[in-house]
């Protein structure tokens, strides 16, 4: 049997693997050269960014969700630590609704972005 503990662990090592992957690549696709552009200002253009929403959509909630996780996961952590879990389920409830509402406006964001 896993302990809670171990599982959290377990999650924020995966967590903290796949964003130094999906970083790299995000700060990559701003290299101006590679987008056939001159600076890095050009990368965020309303059509640029849109085709990398259409092409790479997955990749980017993926991110997102990573991102979302690992953070509010540490987060967790850290309240739970302060407050020696007392407030244990308070604090576990509030996270979820906060990952919930944020995975949603990610979700919202790819999904719901319109083409320039």
């Amino acid at each position: 049997m896993v302990k809670k503990g171990t599982v959290q662990a377990i999650v924020q090592y995966i967590t903290a693997i796949l964003l130094i992957f999906l970083l790299t690549w995000h700060l990559v696709v701003r290299v101006p050269w590679l987008r056939g552009v001159e600076t890095f200002k050009d990368t965020l253009s309303p059509s640029l960014v849109y085709h990398e929403i259409d092409a790479y959509g997955i990749l980017l909630l993926i991110f997102a969700y990573a991102a979302l996780l690992h953070g509010f996961n540490g987060l967790r952590g850290i309240l739970l630590e302060w407050t020696s879990g007392r407030y244990k389920n308070l604090i576990t409830i509030v996270i979820v609704i906060l990952l919930v509402v944020f995975g949603a406006l990610a979700t919202y964001t790819v999904i719901g972005t319109p083409a320039p």
